[in-house]
């Protein structure tokens, strides 16, 4: 009995110190780039990404800025509300309902334009699943992630600890099917 307390108590300490190592990554991310890209991705669904997309136009020029998961009833009026995009294409994506959904919507428009690299906008705390998803449709891909931040509070906290648990499953989820797929 005691060995099963101190492994539950082990498990527990590992489980605690893995969240916070993921925490700090999320909050520590920066969005420091110096270059310029042709096509902007960001995922509906969080406050502030599109707004955040359509004013990255600025920043780093680019050619297209592909919206994935937007909701059937919304215009394209809605999503601009009178923002310029300094040239940039606006594409609305609307197949996708989650996040596993958004990476094959996405890797589809990719294919369909022959694009190898893109800027992925997303809230902090989905960044790393929303990464893991594209890389199980498209390992080719070269992703540069650039994060909404968000307001550091217990909220947030909730966000990270249900994000870190669906992130669990999906390297979990792609690490088997990896293996699967051998045999």
């Amino acid at each position: 009995m005691k060995k099963i307390c101190k492994f539950f108590r082990i498990t527990l300490i590992v489980y605690i110190v893995i969240f916070c190592i993921f925490v700090i990554c999320v909050v520590s991310h920066r969005n420091n780039y110096d270059l310029v890209f042709d096509n902007i991705v960001v995922l509906t669904g969080g406050h502030n990404r599109i707004s955040y997309a359509i004013g990255s136009a600025n920043v780093y020029k680019p050619k297209n800025i592909f919206i994935s998961g937007v909701y059937e009833k919304t215009t394209f009026k809605d999503i601009m509300q009178n923002r310029s995009t300094n040239g940039a294409r606006v594409i609305l994506g609307r197949k996708a309902q989650n996040t596993q959904e958004n990476a094959t919507e996405i890797n589809d428009w990719i294919k369909q334009n022959n694009i190898s690299e893109i800027l992925l906008i997303t809230s902090d705390y989905h960044l790393p699943r929303s990464i893991a998803e594209l890389r199980h449709v498209n390992s080719d891909l070269k992703i540069f992630p650039c994060a909404v931040k968000s307001e550091f509070n217990l909220r947030f906290i909730g966000r990270c600890l249900k994000e870190f648990h669906k992130v669990t499953y999906v390297y979990i989820r792609n690490f088997l099917s990896k293996i699967i797929g051998r045999f």
